[in-house]
């Protein structure tokens, strides 16, 4: 039952359900938010305020989960350093524009998220990704995840993710649409009528 009412709350209502939800994290979380930001961690809550929920259903990353880092980030015990701050890399660590330089044994770089568009054209090529449009995020004219759990302008190709509410509902309408195509119901083309 909570996958059903997951999954059929209206866009405009589950943004406005999240940005509540987003608030009260925010204010239950100020301490440690501060402390982010004072060493440097960018913070930053959504279109609107709305969170990582629809950080997630929009773009499939760009947001960050504390398991336990948060902290040691904000104690210093890990440092943060911006891209914009580097100027190169050396033998043992970082040039900074600022003239210094930084020696370090490990360093994580955060690089950003390409979505699944992305993978689409390094898999299949670029026809292929032209062809099949954008993958996950709202279509602004259906408010649904494009490319999701249908079928797609490429006959074949399926597309399924998300968390496993998600996945639990959404992969019985891929199956019973598959059966369908292959008992000869439904076309396999998008755009076709059978």
């Amino acid at each position: 039952m909570r996958d059903i009412l997951n999954s059929g709350v209206p866009l405009p209502v589950m943004k406005v359900a999240h940005k509540i939800i987003t608030d009260e994290v925010k204010r239950l979380d100020a301490p440690l938010l501060s402390r982010l930001e004072r060493a440097g961690f960018r913070l930053e809550f959504g279109e609107d305020g709305t969170g990582w929920p629809l950080k997630f259903r929009s773009r499939g990353g760009g947001y960050y989960f504390n398991v336990g880092c948060s902290e040691l980030i904000a104690d210093g015990k890990i440092r943060l350093i911006q891209a914009a701050d580097i100027t190169g890399f050396t033998a043992d660590g970082l040039a900074l524009n600022d003239g210094t330089s930084l020696a370090a044994e490990l360093f994580v770089l955060a690089t950003g998220y390409k979505g699944p568009d992305h993978l689409v054209g390094k898999l299949f090529g670029d026809d292929v990704a032209a062809r099949v449009g954008r993958v996950w995020g709202f279509d602004d004219a259906t408010q649904e995840l494009r490319n999701m759990w249908t079928r797609t302008p490429q006959p074949g190709l399926w597309f399924t993710g998300g968390a496993f509410s998600q996945a639990r509902i959404y992969s019985r309408f891929i199956a019973l649409q598959i059966a369908a195509i292959e008992a000869g119901t439904l076309s396999k083309h998008l755009n076709c009528k059978h």
